[in-house]
Order: structure tokens, then C-alpha cells, then sequence
């Protein structure tokens, strides 16, 4: 032991030495807080390593919000429930929080009218799973499709599928806000083909599923891909006046005369 270090001070440095970097910088008040408590050796380790841990978690966690491209933090307990008007129970709402879906690899689908809350709900997804150890990945529908189609076009179609699989959660917001064309709808098939049984896909669309093929440009495609997504799937259609109109009249941004 170098004598000229205390004795906090040298363990503070051999955590350093060994990656324990938040250990050692919560060593000293740590140490202040455990003197006025009655609790063993065992006990006492238990909570230091805590420290460790929590901080390495919360620090993955950032990164993998940091990766996951989504646009902003949306959160289940900011989203008011009372204002739908059908299309997700108290029961089904807490479920998704759970996010048992995706240890089944089973996809979400959100659908309605704009302004439902419909990506609210997709992000607040996206945050718990990035919080609780799981992956996820944001594009918008026309997002995935224009970078698959450059994929495609520089000969990397098939090492972007396969980045795209890779997500425990991926994220396809805004599906059906434009008609797609043939070859649009056929990379995005292949997409949703690749992550088949996979991982989970989490989507919004204000198009009920009796419009895919007009959206698709293709009843071939558009059924092939409904009968991939629905196989294991849960589908909430929301019904609702519009959720940000609601905040902007919260808030008092809308006036009437």
C-alpha cells in the first residue's frame, strides 16, 4: 500500500485500475454515509457494488436512447388515457407498458385518424425499451424505405435487412400518410418479410387495413406483408379528438373568439 495515500484514497485508485470508475468516485461519501449505519460486511459490499451497477446501467441505457433515432421522449405516464374514446383499456394500455410483447417477438400496430396519440404511444415504447435493457430503432415508413432503396442501389440491400433486424424493437412511424409505388412497397415487404418472427415492430398508420392494397399500389404485397405482421401481432385502433389539439388547449395556445 502506498503510504502516502489514505486509506480511501488507495481503494479509490485500484477501482480505477479495475474499470470501477463510479464505484471509486462514490467511494468517499459512500464510506461517510455506511459509518452511522448498523449493517454487515456483506450488506455494506452489496451497496457499494450498487453503485457500480445502477451507473453502468443508466449509462447503457442513454446510449441506447442515444442510438434508437428517436426524435424525442415520450413517456406511458405523460400519455392521458381518458382521452381516447375507444381502442386501448386501462388493462391493454398497462400491458404494452410491460413490454411482454417483446420477449413474444410480437408486433404493435396503432391505428387512427392523425392527432390520436398514436406516435406517443410508439415512442413511449421505444423510451421503456431502451430503459429496460432492449433495443429499438425510429425511422419513419418513408424513412426505411428511401434508405432501403439506396441499399439496394449500392449493392448493400442485404447488409441493411440485416442491420434492421437487428433491434429488439424497431419503430415504423407515419405508415400510409403516402401511396407507395411498386417498388417502394416491394423494399418495404422485404423489411417486414426479414423481421418476421424476429424481433419486434412496433407501427402507426392512419390507414385501416382495408386500404393497404390501394396504399401498396398491390393486393399481392399488401396482403403478403398484413399476413406477416398480423400473425403475431396486437392492433389497437384509436379513437379520439385530436391528443395534440388537446395540449394546445391545455396549454392555451388556441383561442376562439
Amino acid at each position: 500500500m502506498n503510504r502516502t495515500l489514505s486509506p480511501t484514497a488507495f481503494l479509490s485508485g485500484r477501482m480505477e485500475e479495475l474499470g470501477l470508475g463510479f464505484m471509486a468516485a462514490g467511494l468517499e461519501s459512500f464510506l461517510s454515509e455506511q459509518s452511522g449505519k448498523n449493517q454487515t460486511l456483506t450488506e455494506s459490499l452489496s451497496a457499494l457494488i450498487e453503485i457500480e451497477y445502477d451507473a453502468r446501467k443508466e449509462r447503457t441505457a442513454r446510449t441506447r436512447l442515444k442510438l434508437s433515432g428517436m426524435p424525442q421522449a415520450k413517456y406511458f405516464e405523460e400519455f392521458d388515457l381518458s382521452w381516447l374514446k375507444g381502442g386501448l383499456t386501462r388493462e391493454r394500455f398497462e400491458e404494452l407498458g410491460s413490454l411482454a410483447f417483446v420477449e413474444r417477438k410480437e408486433n404493435v400496430l396503432f391505428l387512427g385518424p392523425s392527432g390520436v396519440g398514436k406516435t406517443h404511444l410508439l415512442l413511449a415504447i421505444g423510451q421503456k425499451a431502451c430503459i429496460s435493457g432492449y433495443t429499438a430503432y425510429y425511422m419513419t415508413c418513408y424513412e426505411a424505405i428511401d434508405s432501403l432503396i439506396r441499399a439496394r442501389e449500392q449493392g448493400r440491400l442485404r447488409k441493411r435487412l440485416t442491420w434492421l433486424k437487428k433491434p429488439h424493437v424497431l419503430l415504423l412511424d407515419e405508415v400510409g400518410y403516402e401511396a407507395l409505388t411498386p417498388e417502394q412497397a416491394h423494399v418495404f415487404f422485404q423489411l417486414i418479410n426479414a423481421r418476421y418472427e424476429t424481433g419486434s415492430i412496433v407501427m402507426t398508420s392512419n390507414k385501416s387495413f382495408s386500404k393497404w392494397a390501394e396504399l401498396m399500389s398491390d393486393e399481392a404485397v399488401a396482403t403478403a406483408m398484413l399476413d406477416r405482421l398480423l400473425h403475431h401481432a396486437q392492433v389497437f385502433s384509436l379513437k379520439a379528438d385530436s391528443y395534440r389539439m388537446k395540449e394546445r388547449l391545455r396549454v392555451g395556445a388556441v383561442g376562439f373568439e
